[in-house]
């Protein structure tokens, strides 16, 4: 399901009853705690129910995509400091539950984001029948589960999308129109033409990854439609840095690893924190670049490395925390899953003449307990958790809780309100006689979302 605020997106999904219609929830202040053993919703306050229709389907994906955009930013941050006070209260409700007692920590005041328009630096779209029926629509999906109809409406309108993204989505899909292959809803339809996804850095340099499904259709044809669309693209004015084809033969392109080059450079580079990283079509980056480099400056602020620390970076992704971590701390050691991300860290340490940090491939709740292993001889270790919305195995919390060198951890989040994620905060604090816990000191928002209803946040935890 696409989420305006991860960069694994995939589409919007929008609820709609008979006929078709969205329905929208009037509510005071958009957040709400359904039981004590629920996880904290946000709720959009939205004040109409639209037919979906030509003229409707863009209000319509506005409202779901980025429902606080005709709310002004000053505003939009008052709901988000409210959340993060919920948040913060829902984790002392549990704790207490749990029959460990705690004082509410103290939260600070949330960031804004340096930009609030345009600010995603990849977009994904994707092909679905449009209103008006036609079956090579892209952008975003609406449905109707009643009546398991999906709707596809064009992006153009959203206004935390570059508009260069749009550009080459709109140009794409004038080139599909075009060519004879059908359009692949789902990985077994027989389809083939499944979407692009397209980044881009500050300084407006376009990467563009075209994905298709190859299930029965020979290299030949594949060949040939790359160079087509190549030529296509030549022919407008659209500049693309580096364009890639990616054939999946999953439902998620994100299982496939296979990325072919078409045209242009390999990578595309951006600058963050003082630094020059390194990204691949498939590497995770923060999709608001100078909204990152204030949670990074954040982060730092509140961790209080020193020269004799070791900064240990947990799913470090292309290796942000560990590179910029790098200049205040003796080492730096990243754990990551995706192997392109550990070789982007590993060329990004390279590019910036960076020697103390080391990146390991690999699952973090199947190597962490090794990694620490090795690193017992360290004085002062550091942590930093940042998994993304799906939080982290309860081996992770355990290993953490279980190293007695581990005494500060900040971790960070994009839903600190779902399930795992709780969990995860939860149990970093709760009594037990295995290991000794964490005590939870402060929570810092940061907006990584303007006109969405989330926000980043990093809880700071010591021991």
């Amino acid at each position: 399901m696409f989420s305006p605020y991860c960069n694994n997106n995939l589409h919007n999904i929008v609820n709609i009853k008979k006929p078709v219609y969205l329905t929208y929830s009037f509510i005071n202040h958009w957040i709400q705690i359904r039981k004590k053993s629920s996880v904290i919703t946000n709720k959009v306050e939205v004040s109409s129910m639209d037919i979906l229709t030509d003229e409707t389907q863009f209000r319509a994906l506005e409202k779901s995509v980025t429902p606080l955009c005709r709310m002004p930013y000053e505003k939009q941050l008052v709901l988000k400091q409210q959340w993060t006070n919920t948040v913060c209260k829902e984790v002392r409700s549990r704790l207490h539950n749990a029959k460990t007692l705690i004082t509410l920590p103290r939260v600070f005041p949330i960031s804004s984001s340096p930009q609030i328009n345009e600010y995603r630096n990849k977009d994904e779209f994707n092909f679905r029948p449009g209103i008006d029926g036609n079956p090579k629509t892209l952008g975003f999906f609406v449905s109707n589960p009643a009546k398991e109809n999906i709707y596809c409406v064009s992006a153009m309108k959203l206004i935390n999308m570059k508009q260069s993204h749009k550009d080459i989505a709109q140009v794409f899909e004038a080139f599909v129109r075009k060519s004879e292959l059908p359009a692949s809803y789902d990985h077994m339809d027989g389809g083939f033409w499944r979407g692009i996804i397209v980044r881009s850095n500050l300084k407006g340099d376009k990467m563009a990854i075209v994905v298709a499904n190859p299930r029965g259709y020979t290299n030949e044809i594949m060949l040939n439609e790359q160079r087509r669309f190549n030529d296509y693209l030549k022919s407008t004015n659209i500049d693309i840095k580096s364009l890639y084809f990616h054939p999946s033969l999953h439902t998620r392109s994100s299982k496939d690893s296979t990325f072919i080059l078409v045209d242009g450079d390999k990578y595309i580079y951006e600058d963050l924190c003082g630094f020059k990283f390194r990204i691949s079509p498939d590497s995770f980056f923060q999709i608001n670049t100078l909204a990152a480099e204030v949670l990074y400056k954040e982060l730092f602020k509140l961790i209080n490395l020193s020269k004799t620390s070791t900064l240990l970076d947990l799913c470090s992704g292309t290796g942000t925390v560990s590179i910029i971590g790098s200049q205040h701390v003796q080492s730096c050691v990243g754990i990551e899953s995706v192997a392109q991300a550990v070789n982007d860290a590993k060329e990004t340490a390279k590019i910036n003449n960076i020697h103390n940090c080391d990146f390991i491939e690999g699952k973090v709740e199947t190597i962490l307990k090794q990694v620490l292993d090795e690193l017992s001889m360290t004085s002062d270790l550091c942590a930093v958790l940042n998994p993304g919305r799906a939080g982290v195995h309860p081996k992770v919390i355990n290993a953490i809780r279980n190293n007695r060198l581990i005494n500060t951890l900040a971790y960070v989040s994009c839903k600190a309100d779902s399930p795992i994620t709780m969990k995860n905060l939860v149990e970093l604090v709760i009594n037990n006689k295995k290991s000794r816990p964490f005590t939870l000191n402060s929570i810092k928002p940061v907006d990584m979302f303007p006109h969405t209803k989330h926000c980043e946040l990093i809880f700071m935890f010591k021991r």
